[in-house]
């Protein structure tokens, strides 16, 4: 079975600049996340957040939500907050602890937020198949606050090894967060839930390991030493899809790094991601990267334009 430390020592973090906000009584931040998970931390005061479809978060000092891709929070300092919310003024740390605030009333909650990635062998991100955030009161955890607040003085005064520092102690909150997850007895992470789970664990291994491999679902199923069936339905617990539809998600990342990061022919990453014909992979890769595999190879490697 694979573990937490293996998951871990597996992981490539990478921070994002963080910006402190505080939220007034009287107002809302909504917090929009794009292809990246985010990570808001209670620094002071209590609110609420709203999430899409899900029930009201309770705010906190020393609370952190993870909110996964492609979600929405509406945080307030309390309930009755009116949704004609002013533009939040977000901006970076620079200089010391300053902030911004949303609104003008009575003091309300104060967050640290920022997006983190944290891939998987440098294909899937830990948070990807998140369903709805994922909460921890750290409150008296020295091992998840300390790091935490040594990350936004890196991020605030930053200087020569500020982005290998911030990779660190990023990771090391992580290993707080999930820790917790695994104590709690009620881990909502999936890929946590799946690699705990000793027969899930070892197909998760094998897709991930051999990607490229022929897999079938009884392939996969006979793996886990599980039913075709059983297997199934326990692995759309998890990451609210189909093995195979999870196998081609690795294959395609794996494809998209592939192409950015090497000169190899479009036929032959294909292949090497587990594609039979170059024609099949480029529709496939199509419907996943919103282009071509030559196109999103020639977008990536143009360089950025500087106003």
């Amino acid at each position: 079975m694979m573990l937490l430390d293996q998951l871990l020592g597996e992981l490539d973090v990478e921070v994002d600049t963080f910006a402190v906000c505080e939220v007034r009584k009287g107002a809302c931040l909504v917090l929009q996340e794009d292809e990246a998970a985010a990570i808001h931390y209670v620094l002071a005061g209590k609110g609420i957040a709203l999430p899409m479809g899900g029930p009201p978060i309770v705010l906190e000092p020393q609370t952190v939500v993870v909110a996964p891709p492609g979600s929405c929070l509406v945080v307030s300092a309390g309930w009755g907050a009116t949704m004609t919310m002013p533009a939040p003024d977000c901006r970076p740390l620079a200089g010391g602890w300053d902030w911004n605030t949303v609104g003008d009333g009575e003091p309300g909650v104060l967050l640290a937020c920022g997006t983190v990635a944290a891939l998987h062998r440098e294909t899937i991100g830990l948070f990807d198949y998140l369903r709805t955030p994922l909460v921890e009161n750290m409150t008296q955890d020295a091992s998840f606050e300390q790091p935490f607040h040594r990350l936004l003085d890196e991020l605030a005064a930053p200087k020569a090894g500020t982005k290998t520092l911030t990779e660190i102690l990023m990771k090391e909150c992580l290993v707080s967060l999930l820790r917790r997850q695994c104590e709690s007895g009620e881990c909502r992470a999936p890929w946590l839930a799946a690699l705990e789970h000793p027969q899930l664990s070892k197909a998760l291994s094998a897709m991930m390991d051999r990607p490229s491999a022929p897999f079938t679902l009884e392939g996969l199923a006979e793996i886990a030493g599980m039913s075709r069936a059983a297997f199934a339905e326990r692995f759309k617990q998890a990451f609210q899809r189909t093995p195979m539809a999870f196998l081609r998600d690795v294959r395609l990342r794996l494809a998209a790094r592939l192409l950015t990061t090497s000169d190899l022919p479009v036929k032959t990453v294909a292949g090497r991601v587990g594609f039979a014909s170059r024609s099949h992979f480029s529709r496939a890769f199509k419907a996943y990267a919103g282009s071509d595999p030559a196109a999103y190879r020639a977008a990536k490697s143009r360089p950025e334009s500087v106003d």
